[in-house]
């Protein structure tokens, strides 16, 4: 079988290809083809062998907490690592100045929240913390 030519038959077995693909798509490239292929694999034996579509969403149910546990287990260590290098600081700095227009929207006229404090100033911190670490990894090469 090629994954170019299987699509699911049923509306019901695509939900259960799109949830796949959902909590696969956060782990590294090599893991994410083999359990992609593997799920393919599987859909196409399920359909071929004439399994109704409520039997095959029944089993993507009772294996979802396995689906997490397996994304998570290859995808956190890969996004731990990723905070080692200052591009996801860089992406997150911008986000504090909005969270504090958003906070201090919600709060006019109320006592000020600590939300509004921290989107003023947690901008650049984060993008010191992301030349920190820049620095850091400059000098231990």
């Amino acid at each position: 079988m090629t994954t170019v030519t299987y699509r699911p038959a049923h509306r019901s077995v695509r939900w259960v290809w799109l949830w796949c693909v959902a909590y696969t798509s956060l782990t590294p490239g090599a893991a994410r083809r083999r359990r992609r292929e593997e799920m393919r694999s599987h859909l196409w034996e399920s359909e071929r062998a004439g399994l109704p579509a409520y039997a095959v969403v029944l089993a993507a149910l009772r294996g979802a907490v396995h689906d997490a546990t397996w994304a998570a287990a290859r995808g956190l260590p890969a996004l731990g690592r990723s905070f080692g290098t200052p591009t996801p600081y860089v992406v997150l700095a911008p986000l504090f100045p909005i969270e504090g227009w958003v906070v201090s929207a919600l709060f006019v006229g109320r006592t000020q929240h600590i939300g509004e404090r921290v989107g003023a100033v947690g901008g650049g911190v984060t993008l010191l913390v992301a030349g920190l670490v820049w620095a850091l990894r400059r000098t231990m090469r």
